[in-house]
């Protein structure tokens, strides 16, 4: 049985590795930088808004802290699947609808001691994925447009980062979580750009860039009871007894008034060394002619330069911030608050007419379980619900890009299995029609499975 897991697990894993570079929906942004960042946290996570840096549950990870990890009861398998559907608007008032899924998040995190947990797994980091296409007039050396002679141009944009992570957490006296993740994000990107002038030429630009950078990610997660100072509740009955003599006596039972609440604080952050960035940029020009042998008229190429091969210089991801604060009470309710932040700025590239700016943004999530011991099965469900603004990294034309998002989302567990089905949906806006940019209404689901079970048990027979 045990090798069966570990089977399913790497089959599993190995799944991930070949389908990282496959994008979540197309975007006009994810030409800018390193494309768009993936959503950091785990199924759990991106049902309370992105949230929950700051909070932790026995049965499932918590992916936005590693210090979370440390208070895992059992091997915990996680497998999370993302759909989106995105409505693509411009300030033409034309529009286009595209759908896609993806692989979000796998992780296998094995307790090696009460207090001690280890984690291996994979997600992506970011995506590039866009194709826009468009068709000018040539223009002359004034330049004004000769409407005798039209050029069509395309751009199109695939491939972006993913990270492969090790990480571990230790529980220290269940008040003070310590954890430490450390990766490796690695990927290719390529962008083409390509003018075609139909019937006698082609000219195409390609960039190739191959890149790994080792992440290291510490985090630290305390937490302590609020005390309670609302005095108990005192029932008693009256019952007749002996004791020394014939009297009454009252038979008293505390029942405390309420449940008692505790805080957290979470703080987590991101390093990065670049292990090696390299950069190929090509040109390639083909000719419209007649191709005797075949008898028909193709493209063929007749130029081909190679600008730039070689390493990049000066060239590292920006270090990464997350601080979050809880208050809940255990099994019942939780609140949620996180802030994030990114230097980005300190990222420099020049190209489509943008800059990087650094990224920042709020995120606020709520969970809810009626009765957590109930017989009755939706009152064990966990209810889920939250909202996030955030300033993406890249500012265009003078226009900063804004994304706001709600969701919500359901735990839904099945008993004597050790599985929870945990479901979200999100609706989000982000960007801006205003300068020819272009807004992106989408929806986003995402289911992940969460099995937990005992491995290394050691079977005893009587």
């Amino acid at each position: 049985m045990l090798l069966n897991k570990f089977i399913a697990f790497f089959f599993i894993f190995g799944l991930a590795l070949s389908v990282q570079s496959q994008n979540l929906g197309l975007s006009s942004y994810s030409r800018i930088g390193i494309g768009d960042i993936a959503e950091p946290g785990s199924s759990r996570n991106n049902g309370m808004g992105g949230a929950g840096v700051a909070s932790y549950n026995q049965f499932q990870i918590n992916a936005l802290n590693p210090a979370a990890l440390a208070v895992l009861k059992y091997t915990n398998f996680e497998f999370d699947l993302a759909g989106k559907r995105t409505r693509y608007l411009t300030s033409k008032e034309l529009a286009q609808t595209g759908v896609s899924a993806n692989i979000q998040y796998i992780s296998l995190a094995l307790p090696l001691h009460k207090r001690v947990i280890v984690q291996l797994g994979a997600k992506p980091f970011s995506s590039i994925s866009y194709k826009d296409a468009d068709q000018q007039a040539a223009r002359d050396n004034n330049n004004n447009p000769l409407n005798s002679k039209f050029y069509n141009y395309s751009s199109t944009g695939s491939g972006g980062l993913s990270d492969f992570f090790l990480g571990a957490a230790y529980n220290y006296k269940d008040w003070l979580l310590m954890g430490i993740n450390a990766g490796v994000v690695m990927g290719q990107s390529v962008y083409e750009n390509r003018t075609e002038d139909v019937g006698k030429s082609r000219f195409i630009y390609t960039t190739e860039r191959y890149e790994q950078h080792l992440r290291i990610s510490p985090g630290i997660l305390i937490t302590r009871e609020i005390k309670n100072n609302k005095a108990d509740l005192m029932l008693t009955d009256t019952v007749i007894g002996v004791k020394d003599s014939l009297g009454f006596q009252k038979k008293a039972e505390v029942i405390s008034t309420t449940k008692s609440w505790f805080y957290g604080i979470g703080i987590t952050g991101s390093f990065f060394k670049t292990l090696s960035a390299q950069e190929l940029q090509r040109f390639m020009q083909y000719t419209y002619a007649y191709e005797p042998i075949n008898g028909y008229y193709d493209y063929f190429a007749y130029r081909s330069d190679t600008i730039q091969s070689g390493k990049i210089q000066n060239y590292k991801l920006p270090a990464s911030l997350r601080i979050g604060f809880s208050l809940y009470q255990p099994n019942k309710i939780s609140f949620v608050l996180d802030y994030n932040f990114t230097n980005w700025s300190s990222y420099s590239y020049n190209q489509y007419n943008s800059r990087s700016v650094n990224q920042q943004g709020l995120a606020f999530g709520t969970e809810f379980i009626p009765d957590y011991n109930s017989t009755k099965y939706y009152k064990r469900v966990a209810y889920r619900g939250g909202i996030k603004a955030e300033i993406l990294p890249y500012e265009i034309l003078g226009q900063k890009i804004s994304q706001v998002q709600a969701s919500l989302g359901a735990g839904l567990v099945f008993p004597k299995t050790g599985v929870t089905l945990n479901v979200s949906l999100a609706y989000g806006e982000r960007g801006t029609i205003s300068a020819n940019l272009m807004k992106e209404n989408y929806w986003l689901a995402t289911v992940g499975v969460i099995s937990n079970s005992k491995w290394f048990v050691r079977r005893r027979h009587d």
